[in-house]
């Protein structure tokens, strides 16, 4: 399904629950606040009233904090990173050439060991997006490397796309300092998660 050229879509992700997982060391991503107020918010005030986007044309996945350590939607619906990399490619199929794609991530950014030695060297760090189920065995990160595939196949197939990446090491590349000289990070854990992957 192929938008008309010109037409906007969105993919909002916005995550304050996050389950109360261990990383190795105890650590654990604690829950946030106001990450999915402020996508509601783009996409009710921006998206809705102002440019009068089409309901069919954005994909939520959001994480709403409750008392009960659950969120509040349904798990189809949760920013894990099966469902936040399928959130990606739907909305790249179901855009076309010409068509704009605003995404907006609200959420924790984390750290974690390179699972791309070759570029990154063998002490290299993936940036990365945390799902809200990180530290899970099963749960991985949206890694700096996989997001910048995504944003690519978007573009090569001719979408105009904006990013909003509201988390912590989004922007790490131009902060300066590193992990291994212990500099403590703007936000966030300030660790580096030495968790490998799942296979």
């Amino acid at each position: 399904m192929s938008g008309n050229v010109g037409d906007l879509f969105a993919l909002l992700i916005g995550i304050d629950c996050y389950l109360p997982n261990r990383l190795p060391g105890g650590y654990c991503y604690s829950d946030l606040g106001g990450c999915v107020r402020d996508v509601d918010n783009v996409h009710r005030e921006l998206l809705q009233r102002r440019l009068n986007i089409a309901g069919d044309n954005v994909i939520k996945l959001t994480s709403t904090a409750s008392a009960r350590s659950q969120p509040l939607e349904p798990e189809d619906q949760w920013p894990t990173y099966e469902n936040m990399v399928a959130a990606f490619k739907r909305i790249a199929d179901m855009a076309g050439p010409g068509d704009q794609v605003y995404i907006h991530y609200a959420g924790h950014g984390g750290r974690t060991n390179t699972i791309d030695r070759l570029h990154k060297g063998e002490h290299g760090i993936d940036e990365a997006l945390v799902p809200m189920n990180i530290g899970n065995s099963k749960a991985r990160y949206l890694r700096d490397i996989e997001l910048a595939r995504l944003l690519n196949d978007m573009v090569k197939k001719g979408l105009i796309v904006t990013a909003v990446l509201d988390s912590c090491h989004s922007g790490g590349m131009v902060r300066g300092g590193s992990a291994a000289a212990g500099d403590v990070a703007v936000r966030g854990l300030g660790i580096v998660d030495t968790t490998p992957p799942p296979g």
